[in-house]
């Protein structure tokens, strides 16, 4: 599920696990974003991430900036750790700090955090409902483990975690698709064309599906069945692609697969839903169906956070759907 109010927004996942994350006020030059995870069930912790703004990539501005301090109203209470992964930059607060942070934001306190660079100031402005909405969905409103409402009562009540749907990962014969032979053109688009009827017709231009430039591409699943990719639509800086799966030898109807017109990747047994939130790239939207020998599996789902030149590339990864794969 997905919930946003003012500057914070809250993903919950299929499995009960939420995320909550915060931002600096639109019009600030520097922004900041906070992350607030925490899986379901009784007395799991709350993991916290900060990330700060880095220009998009300037080198410049990250070698100069140096460790960053929180303040909460004008008290400065140290500076925070760092971890870094293999893209990113992040920060997080220690117990201390922490639990000053949800204060402040109780309490509607002033929270900015300050590098050699910039200040960034964190936005108070939609994170009681944010935070309350976390704590009613996992089941701790009035329990002493709630982040936002605490209660007396303990967390007996408090909703277990739900497992993820279990996909089996077939095999595939080809990693990535290929452009289509003049050959294996002929033997499928006619038959292919033929399916796109109603509002799958107007979902595509003729421009592209008869483009020079944007040739149709298959990929081998197995010995039977091929996956068909054609394109469908472009736009500023995202596209989309319509995809079949087709009987090898064209002794069966061919499917048109219901996942989306905007589908545009496929690889390795997934077909992906890749789009960009604006031209920079600082945010994006990611779907995923994976192939499990019979059909494309709905698997996966997930967002990068608000477009607020945070990262390039996005600054979190907030899934809506996970699965386990075998």
């Amino acid at each position: 599920m997905y919930f946003t109010h003012k500057e914070w927004d809250l993903v919950c996942d299929n499995t009960l696990t939420c995320r909550a994350s915060g931002y600096s006020p639109d019009s600030v030059t520097f922004g900041v974003s906070v992350l607030l995870t925490r899986k379901a069930g009784a007395g799991t912790p709350v993991d916290n991430w900060v990330m700060l703004s880095d220009g998009l990539g300037d080198d410049e501005v990250l070698a100069t900036r140096g460790a960053p301090q929180l303040i909460i109203d004008g008290r400065i209470l140290g500076v925070l750790q760092q971890a870094t992964d293999r893209t990113k930059s992040r920060w997080r607060m220690n117990a201390t700090q922490y639990a000053a942070f949800l204060r402040a934001l109780r309490r509607d306190k002033p929270i900015v955090f300050k590098d050699k660079l910039a200040e960034y100031p964190l936005s108070n402005a939609g994170s009681s409902a944010v935070l309350l909405h976390m704590d009613r969905v996992q089941g701790r409103v009035g329990t002493r483990g709630a982040i936002y409402r605490k209660g007396a009562k303990g967390e007996s009540g408090v909703k277990a975690p739900i497992a993820a749907p279990v996909i089996f990962k077939a095999p595939v014969t080809d990693q990535a698709a290929r452009d289509m032979t003049a050959q294996e053109l002929a033997r499928f688009k006619p038959a292919l064309m033929k399916t796109l009827v109603g509002a799958d017709v107007f979902d595509c231009t003729d421009d592209q599906l008869n483009s020079d430039h944007l040739p149709w591409q298959i990929a081998r699943l197995n010995k039977a069945q091929s996956l068909v990719i054609a394109p469908c639509w472009m736009a500023a800086y995202n596209g989309g692609s319509k995809f079949w799966l087709v009987d090898n030898l064209m002794k069966r109807p061919a499917q048109l697969i219901d996942v989306c017109m905007m589908a545009n990747d496929y690889q390795d047994g997934a077909i992906g839903w890749i789009m960009r939130g604006r031209s920079v790239g600082d945010c994006w939207s990611i779907k995923s169906w994976q192939w499990n020998g019979k059909a494309f599996v709905y698997s996966a789902k997930s967002w990068t956070g608000r477009c607020r030149y945070i990262r390039s590339g996005g600054a979190w990864d907030l899934p809506m759907r996970v699965s386990t794969f075998k």
